[in-house]
């Protein structure tokens, strides 16, 4: 894919607080307004998407299609006749009936009530004809539609507006704003003279058309035109327009400039995560409601949000926050994953910019008993650990003593399996949910729970996506269906691996600043002499916590946003792993500069987990960029 140009402007709704507009329309005796993408916002990105929803009632293929085709021929006959292009519903439901077979009174009510499903009143708006109203303004409302008035009424209601002296909708009188016909017959019959300033969204119809008849315009940019920009246009008709619309209410009707809503932090959260963390909740849930599993373990960190927003939508099947780690699974499964082990704590550490002694790696390893064998056998424990010989010469040390260090983890183990059991209790089917990448935690969860304690619990690891595309680590466990992923792995999706892929160590922090948690990693389970336990944590990034609940809120109030919106609308509610991959993507490609790197830059994290005094080992994401050449 051909990389576009990065869009640097800031997302801004551009707007005047609405009690700033307010004022400057009071000084008009007649406040006139639109009606469609003004006072009323569809919750879809175009007008003609409710008509997914009247096809989907009905049963009936390519409905979208034969309605607009029936209106447009329509209005085209009508030009052609009479000069007007204006058509009623009526009209349309009568030739619908005619040359499609919908019968029309069940095609309108149908119609009608997804146009009442999803439409709402502009928050903006609302806030603003509200306050004219409590002034005593005189208000009427102008549209062009194929709505008569007695429809439009109804709707109005519905999205809360009462109050307004005049409704004029063109199909009424053959004619409309575009001609300009309609503020001239207003004008005449209804003004007297009285100063009138219009309010709309379209600069050709209500504004250009409106001061050729002598009005004052007020032009209120349609949100979508506003943030076409900024959403990703590859996703699927159904979602993508959901999704388009309920980001660009919040973005772009300017009824939303809080601090909070202006942080690129909690936008991030809103506009890429929110529809990534929705998707990959509502697939776990269908996974675990087809499996008949009796519980959900989301691991921490990643699971922290992820269990925040299932919980929200779900109560049929519970879910657990399971204290856990990448490192501290592999200390714990030390024999079923020893090859990992030495490389997460032994290998990587001769590539590090503060050198690792044969100390500090032990001391990681929480292995610091070791140490006094070695100086017995007379190993100086504070030579520097710089290259592959010297690593493995710590592994062969380690090996020799293999047995004292599956002690050490065993104990651990123990006290995690203490934790564990009152988490199982009555489970015989568990999911362990991840972010990804190499399956770790869930296979280590999956490992202890069904062949280390042989519990009665068959584990099944989700993770979004799995391991680097060259490695293909996980797909024994795809194929035979220990793991699931949503997003993409080497067997799904090959394409968004391949992207995801390209700069992964980035694309997965991208992914990782939404779902990490505001507290630190777990280093390891300690059991106590009385049979107790104690979870040991590594150092905190107390840097990044206010960053993260920001994300976090964005995350929550995009999908308390979308559920209002969509909630009970299943032709718009699943999310499918490419729609919910596709605005971290666009970010990924096309905001990087102005957005990720400007929200995260100083974003610290440990470049090896599983460290050692403090912020030895700490980096920003800023570095990390300019290590990777981005």
């Amino acid at each position: 894919m051909e990389q576009k140009k990065e869009i640097v402007s800031a997302e801004r709704s551009g707007r005047v607080k609405p009690t700033v507009l307010a004022r400057r329309l009071l000084e008009y005796d007649v406040i006139s307004f639109d009606i469609f993408d003004t006072l009323i916002l569809r919750t879809l990105s175009k007008p003609t998407d409710v008509f997914m929803s009247v096809g989907q009632e009905l049963g009936m293929l390519n409905y979208t299609t034969m309605r607009r085709e029936m209106e447009l021929r329509l209005r085209d006959g009508k030009e052609a006749e009479t000069g007007s292009r204006e058509v009623t519903f009526e009209e349309i439901y009568e030739a619908m009936e005619k040359y499609c077979g919908v019968n029309a009174k069940e095609g309108m009510e149908a119609e009608f009530r997804a146009e009442l499903k999803y439409c709402i009143p502009n928050p903006y708006m609302k806030e603003v004809f509200d306050l004219l109203k409590n002034y005593g303004k005189t208000i009427i409302i102008v549209s062009d539609m194929y709505f008569s008035k007695q429809w439009m009424k109804k709707l109005l209601s519905a999205c809360g507006y009462e109050g307004y002296d005049r409704l004029f909708v063109s199909c009424d009188y053959g004619f409309g704003k575009r001609s300009g016909k309609l503020y001239q017959k207003i004008s005449e019959e209804y003004l007297n003279g009285r100063s009138v300033i219009h309010v709309g969204d379209n600069p050709t119809v209500d504004v250009e058309m409106a001061e050729k008849q002598g009005w004052v315009s007020e032009f209120y940019e349609d949100i979508h035109t506003r943030g076409k920009k900024y959403r990703p246009s590859l996703m699927s008709s159904c979602i993508g327009s959901a999704y388009r619309a309920v980001v660009n209410i919040k973005m772009h009707s300017g009824a939303f400039e809080s601090e909070k809503e202006r942080d690129l932090a909690y936008q991030y959260g809103y506009i890429n995560g929110g529809i990534l963390i929705l998707g990959y909740v509502q697939w776990i849930h269908r996974q675990a409601k087809e499996e008949h599993m009796d519980k959900v373990l989301f691991i921490a960190r990643d699971g922290w949000i992820m269990k925040q927003v299932y919980d929200d939508l779900y109560d049929d099947i519970p879910s657990e926050y399971v204290y856990l780690s990448r490192n501290a699974a592999l200390k714990m499964t030390c024999d079923y994953n020893r090859y990992e082990l030495f490389r997460q704590f032994v290998e990587r550490r001769v590539d590090s910019e503060k050198p690792y002694t044969i100390r500090d790696i032990l001391v990681s390893m929480e292995l610091e008993s070791i140490l006094p064998m070695l100086e017995k056998d007379g190993i100086h424990t504070g030579d520097i650990v710089d290259t592959k010989e010297k690593a493995e010469q710590v592994k062969e040390m380690l090996l020799d003593r293999w047995e004292h260090v599956c002690g050490v983890y065993e104990s651990s183990a123990q006290a995690f399996h203490q934790y564990m059991k009152p988490i199982l209790a009555g489970c015989h089917r568990v999911a362990a949910v991840d972010t990804g990448w190499r399956g770790t935690c869930p296979a280590a969860i999956k490992y202890m729970i069904e062949k280390k304690w042989e519990e009665d619990c068959e584990v099944t690891g989700m993770m979004m996506g799995s391991c680097k595309y060259k490695f293909n680590n996980t797909i024994p466990l795809i194929k035979d269906g220990s793991i699931r992923t949503y997003l993409f792995s080497p067997q799904h999706n090959d394409h968004l691996a391949r992207f995801h892929y390209n700069k992964n160590l980035i694309h997965n922090t991208c992914i990782e600043f939404i779902t990490s948690a505001p507290h630190p990693s777990v280093t390891s389970f300690q059991k106590g002499d009385d049979g107790s336990y104690k979870i040991r944590f590594e150092y905190p990034e107390q840097e990044n916590y206010e960053i993260t609940e920001n994300v976090h809120q964005g995350v929550l109030d995009f999908v308390k946003d979308y559920k209002k919106y969509h909630g009970d609308s299943p032709l718009f509610w699943e999310i499918p792993a490419l729609d919910a991959y596709w605005p971290i993507r666009f970010a990924m490609e096309r905001r990087f500069e102005s957005v990720i790197k400007k929200a995260f830059g100083g974003y610290v994290y440990n470049k090896y987990v599983g460290g050692l005094e403090g912020k030895r080992d700490m980096d920003t994401f800023l570095d990390m960029c300019r290590k990777e050449g981005v």
